[in-house]
């Protein structure tokens, strides 16, 4: 009797034991095979993080290949709630004997309490445990309710003038393109706007705007011209203040108290023309 397809079962069954005999058993098997030589380190034992926005801190991963053969292989980042990282996954093409250096930077949101917490990343068969370390929160003792708590802005011009910058605590106009200063990245587009949310709602009077004004830029050619200052009080934009024609460094702007739960510096014109808006540094006070 002539059993129909008995020569392909025939043949798919001496494929699958060529397979068995070379030790390749699945999908798991050829991941340990590809995957043998890849390293995990870091530049640091532990990272140190303090809970606050804008806080430069993180470590540098090294994700190498001690194997024979290129590959191209994945690093999968985990870390401890509430800790964020900037990125979860580290894809690359490892060439034989390199190692791929990539920086990752580690926060903590506001109120993270104190402690030892845990980022964990795994390749193929390894895996890389970094212990973190969240310190206290930095406390503001000059009254500028505008440290240590999240800005925004409309746009960013990054990564030389992040938004970060404008509340950096560095007034120096001589270190700008340097991170230490806000400039946005619609070029000819106005308004733009900074923005400081507080944690609560704050009594506030005074606003202090350093807009860039350093010998090779002075403010009377490219520092900010043209702003309003906004309170939002009760869920509603209020202006509280307005500058016209500025060519100074330094702007102070005060007003009758108001209780705000965050602070905008609307951005309508800059010394230089149809350009960018520059703002150094921003401060509020009650």
């Amino acid at each position: 009797m002539r059993i129909h397809g008995w020569r392909p079962l025939v043949l798919v069954g001496a494929v699958l034991a060529g397979i068995v005999a070379a030790g390749i058993t699945g999908p798991a098997a050829a991941d340990r095979s590809v995957h043998r030589g890849l390293t995990l380190g870091a530049d640091v034992a532990q990272v140190a993080v303090t809970p606050v926005p804008c806080a430069k801190q993180g470590f540098e991963l090294r994700f190498g290949n001690t194997g024979k053969n290129a590959v191209y292989a994945d690093a999968f980042l985990e870390a401890d709630a509430p800790l964020t990282l900037s990125r979860k996954l580290v894809s690359s093409y490892l060439p034989p004997g390199y190692t791929l250096k990539v920086r990752i930077d580690v926060n903590a949101p506001r109120g993270t309490a104190p402690g030892t917490y845990s980022i964990s990343v795994k390749a193929g068969d390894q895996e890389l445990t970094l212990p973190v370390e969240v310190g206290e929160a930095p406390v503001d003792t000059t009254g500028n309710l505008a440290r240590y708590v999240p800005v925004t802005a409309s746009s960013e011009h990054l990564p030389v003038y992040p938004v970060c910058g404008a509340v950096d605590g560095d007034r120096d106009s001589e270190h700008w393109a340097k991170g230490t200063g806000w400039n946005d990245a619609t070029r000819g587009n106005f308004p733009d706007w900074v923005q400081v949310t507080f944690d609560q709602p704050q009594a506030v009077s005074r606003v202090d705007l350093y807009t860039l004004n350093s010998k090779q830029y002075p403010a009377a050619g490219y520092g900010l011209k043209d702003w309003d200052v906004l309170a939002q009080v009760n869920g509603s934009w209020q202006p509280v203040a307005q500058v016209r024609d500025n060519k100074a460094g330094l702007t102070s702007s005060t007003f009758t108290p108001v209780t705000a739960t965050a602070v905008r510096i609307l951005a309508l014109a800059s010394n230089e023309g149809l350009t960018y808006s520059r703002i150094v540094e921003l401060e509020i006070y009650q």
